[in-house]
């Protein structure tokens, strides 16, 4: 009887864990309503760094010590944050790319994507804003 017990609260933490998962979230100027786990990967990898129709993609990041950040790192992008860090210190110091811009918190990410054309980034809990839309990761 104590493997149920213990089996139902590791379904349950399993629940919880992705009831937690970041949303994706672009522009309004973004035309795409969905991405590939690959392209969402290449995007935060800097290895991607145009839209579709030519037009820059500037990504924002919380700071690799936020808890969201280490979430979408290991759930979103299969990396741990401080994999992230290497690929972006490696092509910045070569000159390949630039460092995704830092948000200091969850409202200030927000903030970037409403006003920036052509932003990504992630939220914990996304709600509805005219600015920013949702993408859909598959």
């Amino acid at each position: 009887m104590r493997w149920l017990a213990l089996l139902a609260v590791v379904l349950w933490c399993c629940t919880v864990k992705s009831a937690a998962a970041s949303t994706v979230v672009v522009n309004n100027s973004v035309v795409l309503d969905k991405l590939t786990s690959a392209q969402l990967r290449s995007i935060f990898t800097m290895r991607q760094i145009q839209w579709p129709d030519g037009s820059p993609i500037y990504v924002v990041v919380l700071p690799d010590d936020s808890a969201e950040h280490q979430r979408f790192s290991r759930e979103q992008l299969r990396l741990f944050p401080y994999q992230l860090t290497n690929i972006w210190d490696r092509q910045s110091f070569s000159g390949t790319a630039s460092r995704p811009w830092l948000a200091k918190d969850q409202a200030h990410m927000m903030e970037l994507l409403r006003t920036t054309p052509g932003s990504i980034g992630y939220v914990e809990q996304y709600q509805a804003d005219p600015a920013v839309k949702e993408v859909r990761i598959e």
